[in-house]
């Protein structure tokens, strides 16, 4: 909005989000179940009462146990800039040597005011106490867990980022159509093979797998949302061939499309409870 923040609360049924980046700054409260995101060069594995940050133009994919709770704040450095004006040059990280106790006392202020902001998800009235959490936290981020990026470096990735943006958008849109490479090429004018590392060197998949990875998880979330056939959406999102849809659902969420949507209509969601450890291994 407005003030530069997006806050969602989110109940992850699908447990699977592909590869993807945002211009947004976000910073993660995990609540119930266990989440792993996984970045070009590592994996990382959090559990209830976890925070973390991703950063601008960073590329990540998120893999939930069954039932997954967090919280998600988007920071927006557009806004930002006109509070700092540095502000999209910053990188932030979350680690710190536990022996430093002025991290670890801004790192606890940081989760007080994300539980507040959890705490305040459904109450109207406590809008303006949100908002001024919101700035709190931004700014023990800046202070505590920021370092000035080189600036070739940001530039470079968000160039690469940037040509990639109509592409990933397009496809978003568009992905019940067919997507050929050669279209994909063309759409970007690029050569072909230039175009290849490109995308992988970016998104940490090939262009092909990336297009099914976007329709897989949008057929998914229709699973849940409705009464539809496998076969429509299958057809509605780009699945011409059963076998194909079968073998990418069943990588992702480690089942197939029947056994994923009898789950849906089984599950509950339960009250969050923030220090819940409990490892679920339902599809």
């Amino acid at each position: 909005d407005m003030t530069g923040f997006g806050v969602k609360y989110e109940n992850n049924l699908s447990a699977y989000i592909p590869p993807h980046w945002h211009k947004a700054v976000e910073l993660l409260l995990f609540v119930k179940g266990k989440v792993t995101c996984n970045f070009e060069n590592s994996s990382r594995h959090f559990k209830p009462g976890d925070l973390h940050i991703i950063n601008s133009h960073e590329v990540h994919e998120t893999r939930c146990s069954p039932k997954a709770v967090y919280l998600v704040v988007h920071i927006d450095p557009n806004v930002m800039l006109h509070f700092l004006p540095t502000f999209d040059q910053l990188r932030f990280s979350l680690a710190f040597d536990p022996g430093d106790t002025r991290k670890a006392e801004a790192y606890a202020q940081l989760k007080s005011h994300m539980r507040a902001i959890l705490d305040l998800h459904e109450d109207p009235a406590g809008n303006l106490e949100r908002q001024s959490r919101l700035f709190a936290a931004a700014a023990i981020l800046v202070r505590h867990f920021s370092q000035p990026l080189a600036m070739e470096e940001t530039k470079l990735q968000r160039s690469d980022m940037s040509r990639l943006e109509p592409l990933l958008e397009y496809i978003q849109l568009h992905h019940g159509e067919e997507l050929p490479l050669d279209e994909a090429v063309d759409f970007m004018g690029l050569n072909k093979e230039y175009f290849c590392r490109l995308f992988k060197k970016n998104m940490g998949v090939s262009y092909l797998q990336y297009v099914y990875q976007v329709r897989t998880t949008a057929l998914c979330r229709e699973l849940e949302a409705t009464e539809d056939s496998i076969g429509e959406l299958a057809q509605r999102h780009g699945f011409r061939d059963s076998k194909m849809l079968n073998q990418y659902f069943r990588e992702i969420y480690g089942c197939t499309p029947s056994e994923k949507r009898k789950f849906f209509r089984e599950v509950t969601i339960d009250e969050p409870d923030i220090n819940d450890e409990e490892d679920e291994t339902s599809p």
